[in-house]
């Protein structure tokens, strides 16, 4: 009796490995499906790749570019630089910024209305602009010497008119006579009118003759 029930249950075990088998090999179609990960695993593969995706954006970005835009600027002197356009004083640009022509406009308007000259932009200057009037011949000459801005930007454009073959004198940042006739005979040789002074418009000739630029003064 053992011997049969022994028999039974091993055909009975053969016949379901068969099964199991034919089910496998026959039965199902297509790939098994992989086998699912777990929450951990799928949320580290995003983070992975995310991570990938901000380093080659990264990498492609373009880098920013320095420009003069970062440099500060002054509601003041944007207010005087349109007050000298209005005047014909030709400052170049009006970007609040202090060049070389807003100090030479500035320069000639302040010689022209009676004015100190510095060649500052200042608050005192841009009131005067809009009220009128000036302080007088007899303050314009307590002015003994001319700030250093003034002074680098007069040798500057002695310099250049001593490279023109124009005999401005000294470069020494003082408006002199010979500097004052260099300037008048530049200006009748470029057809301008003639002044005598620093100008804005002086300045703009002297950089277009000179390759775009004042000469530089090499350092002692």
């Amino acid at each position: 009796m053992a011997t049969l029930q022994a028999r039974f249950m091993l055909v009975a075990f053969v016949a379901m490995a068969a099964a199991i088998t034919y089910n496998a090999t026959h039965l199902q179609n297509g790939p098994h499906p992989a086998p699912m990960a777990n929450d951990k695993q799928v949320a580290s593969n995003r983070s992975d790749k995310s991570s990938q995706q901000v380093q080659k954006q990264s990498r492609t970005l373009p880098q920013p570019v320095e420009t003069t835009a970062s440099l500060p600027k002054s509601k003041t002197i944007e207010a005087i630089q349109r007050k000298l356009v209005e005047g014909g004083y030709e400052p170049g640009p009006v970007d609040g910024l202090q060049g070389q022509m807003t100090m030479a406009a500035i320069i000639a308007y302040q010689h022209d209305h009676d004015l100190p000259v510095t060649g500052v932009a200042s608050s005192q200057l841009l009131k005067n602009m809009i009220l009128g009037g000036s302080v007088g011949k007899s303050a314009a000459s307590k002015m003994v010497s001319p700030p250093e801005e003034m002074k680098t930007l007069v040798q500057m454009i002695q310099k250049t008119l001593a490279e023109l073959k124009y005999d401005p004198g000294p470069v020494d940042g003082l408006m002199g006579k010979s500097t004052q006739t260099a300037i008048k005979n530049f200006e009748r040789k470029r057809k301008l009118s003639v002044t005598g002074r620093i100008s804005g418009r002086l300045v703009n000739e002297l950089m277009e003759v000179n390759g775009g630029r004042l000469s530089k003064l090499v350092s002692s």
